[in-house]
């Protein structure tokens, strides 16, 4: 299955950013011994077209629920062409999800409708997989597969949200933008949250779990790296996020953003007064 751009950058942002919250279980790709999850999605008896598998560490956030909330998965891979799938993983409790993405569009929450697998029980929770080093948990064949559209997103009673406006420094708002909800205080590696993108009047709505508090950093992007030239950013000390405490079943609202454009000096300097060094570009993108 051919990979779009925006589908292998989000990869690699995944793979980079992993081992900011530690050693986290999810990938295994230097151990002798590792658990594998496989299976196979089918949609009327013929494999999911542009599925892609989302997997959550259950020790880096709660169960992911695409009607109360987008959680950013812990991994992502594409199908095979014939449906399956073959994650290699270290021990732990997972949950999965296999959605149907456009390849030219962004791993995040849905946009329009498209054909989604939930692993979850008989009244919509999530089902925990648990794996062991050594060993593999076959799923099988999954024909669960059912048109998620925009319709069943939950966005008003019944939801943990955060809601408010993304504007520029002359107050006017900002559009396109996404808002992300991390649970350190300094805000990197990979998010736990991300609203839908900013509408037209810089409004935004992001959906969380539970009460607890969050920092808010806003991209212009859903695949994380560097920021670039025109990207529009949180302006506070040093970029540092807003801290935001959410309150389970409630919506805050009036939280405003402010953000201005992201300039990088054409001859940044590093520590040593020299000039920036080139990065090396990874050979591959290896599932990890």
């Amino acid at each position: 299955m051919k990979l779009s751009p925006l589908l292998v950058v989000f990869m690699l942002f995944l793979s980079l950013t992993v081992n900011s919250y530690g050693d986290s279980p999810v990938f295994a790709p230097d151990r002798q011994e590792f658990a594998t999850i496989t299976g196979k999605v089918l949609l009327e008896g013929k494999p999911l077209p542009n599925g892609v598998v989302l997997l959550f560490d259950k020790m880096m956030g709660p169960p992911p629920d695409p009607y109360k909330y987008w959680r950013i998965p812990d991994l992502i891979t594409p199908l095979n062409q014939d449906g399956s799938f073959n994650l290699r993983v270290a021990d732990g409790t997972f949950y999965i999800m296999v959605a149907q993405k456009n390849p030219d569009g962004e791993i995040g929450p849905p946009t329009g409708s498209e054909y989604l697998y939930f692993h979850g029980d008989a009244k919509g929770e999530a089902l925990p997989l648990k794996v062991s080093a050594g060993a593999n948990v076959d799923l099988g064949v999954l024909g669960g597969v059912f048109l998620f559209t925009p319709e069943m997103i939950q966005r008003g009673k019944g939801i943990t949200a955060i809601e408010g406006v993304v504007s520029d420094l002359a107050g006017k708002p900002v559009t396109g933008v996404v808002v992300f909800a991390y649970l350190s205080p300094d805000a990197t590696g990979r998010p736990v949250f991300v609203s839908d993108r900013t509408g037209p009047k810089g409004t935004f709505l992001l959906r969380v779990h539970d009460s607890s508090t969050y920092y808010l950093r806003v991209r212009g992007v859903i695949g994380g790296g560097a920021p670039k030239n025109g990207e529009f950013m949180n302006v506070t000390e040093d970029f540092k996020p807003e801290q935001v405490k959410s309150i389970k079943g409630e919506t805050v609202k009036g939280v405003v953003l402010k953000v201005k454009m992201f300039s990088r000096p054409d001859k940044a300097k590093d520590s040593s007064g020299k000039g920036p060094r080139a990065l090396k570009q990874p050979e591959s993108v290896k599932q990890r």
